[in-house]
């Protein structure tokens, strides 16, 4: 035994190498485990972003400053709208909404500070997970 003691204190580079490769390996292990947890999130993003599937059944003008949306939806996960736009050649305008359609629901939203510019026009409506649903009207 103390044969390897008195060889260890003569070769102190080899004990350096170990105690770097020791304190390294915890360091190593983190920053695997945070890409492997990041590659399983962003394949749950894909994942349920794939699930969503909105769409823009209708679109009709109320009154002359306000008009009537009405969404579906036909994916198994509830879609937050979270943007609305209103374009037409001359008139491009986005809203704030903040609405919920529940999975198989269809729901109507009266919005009264929304003008329906002249026909021909498109509406398009955003979710919090990037997907679009377009109306264009004829």
């Amino acid at each position: 035994m103390e044969a390897i003691i008195k060889h260890l204190k003569r070769d102190e580079r080899g004990v350096s190498n170990v105690i770097v490769v020791m304190l390294s390996l915890p360091l190593i292990v983190v920053i695997v485990a945070n890409v492997v947890l990041w590659s399983y999130q962003m394949n749950q993003f894909d994942w349920e972003r794939m699930q969503e599937n909105l769409e823009i059944v209708d679109v009709a003008r109320m009154t002359n400053s306000s008009a009537r949306f009405t969404f579906q939806n036909n994916g198994s996960l509830t879609s937050h709208l979270v943007s609305l736009w209103v374009n037409n050649s001359t008139h491009h305008q986005r809203y704030d909404v903040n609405i919920f359609v529940n999975s198989g629901d269809r729901m109507y939203y009266i919005r009264g500070d929304i003008s329906l510019p002249n026909k021909p026009y498109t509406v398009k409506v955003v979710t919090e997970r990037g997907n679009t649903a377009v109306f264009a009207s004829h």
